[in-house]
């Protein structure tokens, strides 16, 4: 297919032609480094239930027990508890070279991190078939606008588990609507018309790569058809003119 044969010749042709590039960011000690982190970090909030029993309890498997363990998790993994400000040296491994000199391809020398006060770092954490994802929509129908989303796998970097695209679409116009009723943002659009699968693709990820995408490619976080619960970091660059 020729979105593959973009994805293996030219991340800057592909961001340019389909919206996202997959950049390899990290080599495998700084990727093990960053997966420890968010591994931790996820355990420590959880740890009220775990006990301490984090490898009877593999955070890969919590689709499998967080009811068992009354997990409240709908109000455990609320934007609160999904945000941090990481120290500098676990944000010198996130945000490096690798991304910067990507970004530069793309036309921008400057630039600053998002955060709305809650901490740059986020994670999410998304039960497969359940809706912990939010559906199609973009970054440019909420409040992050402008951003360049970078998206790091931390468990689950396979097609069942990575972001699903429209490639293409950040060059085309969408039906939008705001739905009254959302467990998610109240402020940001959704697609009005899902796409068919046809239309989609979701990227499988090697060890040490990530996905930056646009702020108008069409993308949903949901999990659908998967055997794990899939963690992911993520944190948005703001270009300055």
């Amino acid at each position: 297919m020729e979105i593959h044969d973009a994805i293996l010749n030219s991340p800057l042709e592909c961001y340019n032609k389909y919206g996202f590039a997959l950049i390899e960011a990290y080599n495998i000690i700084d990727n093990s480094i960053i997966e420890k982190y968010a591994i931790d970090w996820l355990n420590k909030i959880l740890n009220p239930w775990l006990n301490n029993r984090e490898k009877e309890f593999s955070l890969e498997n919590y689709h499998k027990w967080w009811n068992l363990l009354n997990v409240d998790h709908n109000n455990l993994f609320r934007a609160a508890n999904r945000h941090i400000n990481p120290p500098e040296n676990i944000k010198k491994k996130i945000i490096n070279k690798q991304i910067d000199n990507f970004l530069k391809q793309i036309g921008i020398k400057k630039f600053k991190i998002w955060d709305e006060g809650l901490g740059w770092l986020a994670f999410r954490f998304i039960r497969p078939g359940v809706g912990d994802g939010y559906p199609f929509s973009r970054k440019e129908w909420g409040p992050a606008k402008n951003v360049i989303s970078a998206w790091i796998p931390i468990i689950g970097r396979s097609e069942s588990e990575t972001l699903k695209f429209i490639p293409g679409s950040h060059v085309c116009e969408y039906e939008r609507y705001l739905p009254n009723d959302s467990k998610f943002r109240s402020d940001e659009f959704r697609l009005v018309n899902t796409p068919l699968e046809a239309e989609c693709f979701r990227p499988n990820l090697r060890i040490g790569q990530i996905i930056l995408y646009h702020p108008r490619l069409i993308h949903t976080e949901n999990v659908e058809n998967s055997n794990i619960t899939r963690l992911n970091l993520e944190f948005r660059i703001i270009p300055e003119l």
